[in-house]
C-alpha cells in the first residue's frame, strides 16, 4: 500500500484539503470532483468510510503518470495545519518520565491524569513563520509532542474503543511561557497565559494515517533549535499511553470526531539547556519517527 498523508494547503481560492503522495500534494477535489468543498476536518468526521475511499484514490493516482505529474511539488506547497478549527484541542501533561525528572518530580503516574483544553482557533498554527512570541514572556520554551487525530466521536469509551478511533498522527509543539505558568495567587498555576496564547500550538506539518504507524509506543522524538539538538527521546517513555489518555478524557467530556490530542512532552526543554529561551528568528525543526517533521520560526509580537 502506498503511504500518503492528509494535509491542508493554502491556495488562491482558500484552504483546501489535499493528499500528500511521494513528495507531491494533490488537492482532493481535483482528484475527486464529488469532494468539492470537503475539508480535512470533515474527512476525519467520516473517517470510517473516508479511509478506504482515500486509499483507493491514492492507488489510482500513483498508477497514472499523467495525473501524478500535476501534483504540487512539496517544496512549492504552502501547508497550513492539517485540520483547521477542530472542535477540541486537548493536551495531557506530566506524561513522560524524563520530563518529570527534569522538573524534580517522581517519574510515576499520578492518581489523576492531568489534562487541559487549549482554545484551538487562535493557538493552532501550521509550519513556517507562524509563531508569535508573546510580549509578556521572557521565558518562551518548547515542548515536542505526538499529536493524535480522532476519527470518531467518543464518550465513556474503553481503551480498546479509544485506540480504534485514532485516525492519524502529527507533531504538536506545546509552546510555553514558563514565567507565566506559575503565579503568586491561591491557584498557583495559570495555563491560559502560560500555554494558550495565540500561535502557541503549532501542529503538522501533515497528518500521517494511523495505518502507517505500526508501533505508536516506540517512536523516536527529536527537536532542534537552529540545528542544535535539544530533545531526543521516545514515546515508550509515556506513563499514560494514548488509549488510556483518550479513554480517561472521554469519561469527563465528549471528544468530537476531528479533535486533536497533544500527548505530553519528553525531557529536553530550555531549562535543561542553560535557560536557552526562544527568541525572534529561532527555528524549530521537530521530527517524530514514522510520522513526519514540522518546522516553525519565531517572531516577535
Amino acid at each position: 500500500m502506498t503511504i500518503w498523508t492528509l494535509a491542508t494547503l493554502k491556495t488562491p481560492e482558500g484552504a483546501r484539503a489535499a493528499l500528500g503522495i511521494n513528495d507531491r500534494y494533490f488537492i482532493l477535489h481535483d482528484l475527486q470532483p464529488l469532494m468539492q468543498g470537503t475539508t480535512s476536518k470533515q474527512i476525519l468526521q467520516t473517517w470510517e468510510t473516508s479511509l478506504p475511499l482515500l486509499n483507493a484514490l491514492v492507488e489510482k493516482v500513483v498508477a497514472d503518470d499523467a495525473v501524478f505529474a500535476h501534483g504540487v511539488p512539496a517544496g512549492e506547497a504552502d501547508l497550513l495545519t492539517p485540520v483547521l478549527e477542530p472542535d477540541g484541542l486537548f493536551a495531557v501533561g506530566a506524561n513522560y518520565s524524563g520530563h518529570l525528572k527534569e522538573m524534580g518530580l517522581a517519574a510515576t503516574k499520578w492518581a489523576s491524569m492531568p489534562f487541559f483544553i487549549r482554545p484551538p482557533k487562535t493557538t493552532l498554527v501550521g509550519p513556517g513563520d507562524t509563531v508569535i512570541i508573546p510580549k509578556t514572556t521572557k521565558q518562551f520554551d518548547w515542548e515536542c509532542e505526538l499529536a493524535v487525530f480522532i476519527g470518531k466521536t467518543l464518550k465513556n469509551v474503553s481503551k480498546e474503543e479509544a485506540a480504534a478511533a485514532v485516525a492519524g498522527y502529527a507533531i504538536g509543539l506545546d509552546l510555553s511561557c514558563r514565567d507565566l505558568i506559575k503565579v503568586d495567587n491561591d491557584l498557583k498555576v495559570d495555563l491560559v497565559r502560560g500555554k494558550a496564547q495565540d500561535t502557541m500550538a503549532p501542529c503538522g506539518a501533515v497528518m500521517m494515517p494511523a495505518q502507517f504507524v505500526p508501533d505508536v509506543n516506540n517512536l523516536r522524538i527529536q527537536l532542534f533549535v537552529n540545528e542544535e539538538k535539544m530533545m531526543d527521546a521516545s514515546t515508550c517513555e509515556m506513563l499514560y499511553k494514548i488509549d488510556e489518555q483518550i479513554s480517561t478524557i472521554s469519561e469527563f467530556m465528549t471528544i468530537e470526531a476531528g479533535s486533536i490530542l497533544f500527548t505530553g512532552s519528553p525531557s529536553g526543554s530550555a531549562g535543561e539547556h542553560g535557560d536557552r529561551w526562544l527568541k525572534p528568528g529561532d527555528r524549530i525543526h521537530a521530527t517524530i519517527e514514522n510520522v513526519g517533521s514540522l518546522d516553525v520560526t519565531m517572531r516577535q509580537a
